[in-house]
């Protein structure tokens, strides 16, 4: 539970990002100047690169003998460059559970856009560090019905639906 809302305050706090950073429009001492300035309701829409179809919340459960290990991932607006993935992963480990959040940047998105290519996974916290281990290069493709399917450099597919 803790992870959820940790990945929706996170969602919710980066599309209020425009909103904090937002500075008031510059007007012309002499009132000369002909050009309008943009209204506050456009400045509050995020524009990125990121298809809308891709943003939202996304989760899957793999399960294995040790049990059931959570994948929770936002997807959210930005440009090439940016961070655009948060990767919460949660599950058994031992005699104990991991607790892991990797973030992922955009490398390209393919031209139709129903493709996304990510660049590596970096670790931002994880609790054993040991039982994090950032991932590789991925691709996230939009599937039927509400899912999403990421797939790493090394062949490895996870299905996500919303």
């Amino acid at each position: 539970m803790a992870a959820v809302l940790a990945i929706a305050f996170t969602a919710f706090g980066y599309q209020l990002r425009p909103l904090i950073h937002q500075q008031p429009p510059a007007h012309s001492v002499g009132g000369d100047d002909p050009t309008p300035s943009s209204s506050p309701s456009s400045s509050a829409v995020v524009k990125g690169d990121v298809p809308e179809a891709f943003l939202g919340s996304w989760s899957t459960v793999i399960s294995n003998t040790e049990g059931n290990h959570t994948r929770s991932l936002v997807v959210q607006q930005g440009h090439i460059g940016d961070d655009v993935l948060i990767l919460v992963a949660d599950g058994p480990s031992g005699s104990g559970n991991y607790h892991c959040v990797f973030t992922a940047p955009l490398t390209a998105v393919s031209d139709g856009g129903d493709r996304l290519k990510l660049g590596p996974s970096t670790l931002t916290s994880g609790v054993p560090p040991s039982s994090c281990v950032a991932g590789s290069t991925s691709t996230l493709t939009l599937g039927s019905g509400d899912t999403l399917r990421r797939v790493s450099e090394n062949g490895e597919t996870l299905t996500y639906a919303r």
